[in-house]
């Protein structure tokens, strides 16, 4: 007969499992305050692609698609975008981050950095062609998506290296 776990220790890896989209959901805030620089105005970083990547490849159980769904939409409604964009954005991230998953699984961190950053340049693009698309007009001030995109791959190594250390401490025992 096998021990049931108890209230307490369910609970516990509720938390334990909770843990990666509760990350993505801090950067979600820390993306939304405003990143005045001279001359690029009021601007919104998406480091949200960060754990969705990170988490997708190192524990795909404890990031599912819903989730990344999820931070989308919440995304859209706090950063006021257009629903649908920011979350077709990350489940196109998250679909490319899935897919080269075995690739990724092992390798040293630079290859995996230049995964991440060729994943949020794919997200980008994509971001930037369905605005444009839908208000149907071209911008060709790329500056501040340059200004993103910078802010996305100066972030992902420290990033990378604090979700790893909560997943030595925290998430060893969590399937």
């Amino acid at each position: 007969m096998a021990l049931r776990p108890t209230v307490g220790q369910q609970i516990d890896l509720a938390l334990r499992r909770s843990i990666p989209v509760a990350l993505a959901v801090l950067l979600l805030f820390l993306g939304i305050l405003p990143w005045n620089t001279h001359g690029l105005g009021p601007m919104n970083a998406n480091l949200v692609l960060i754990p969705i990547y990170y988490w997708t490849l190192y524990r795909p159980r404890l990031m599912t698609v819903w989730a990344v769904a999820a931070l989308g939409l919440i995304s859209d409604f706090l950063m006021g975008t257009l629903l649908g964009v920011n979350m077709l954005t990350f489940l196109i991230g998250y679909r490319v981050a899935v897919s080269q998953r075995k690739i990724f699984t092992g390798a040293p961190f630079i290859v995996v950095w230049g995964g991440f950053l060729l994943m949020s340049g794919v997200a980008a693009l994509v971001q930037f062609l369905l605005v444009t698309i839908v208000k149907e007009q071209i911008v060709f001030n790329l500056r501040p998506a340059l200004f993103l995109y910078m802010i996305g791959a100066v972030a992902y190594p420290p990033c990378a290296y604090v979700f790893a250390l909560i997943q030595r401490r925290s998430l060893v025992r969590v399937a």
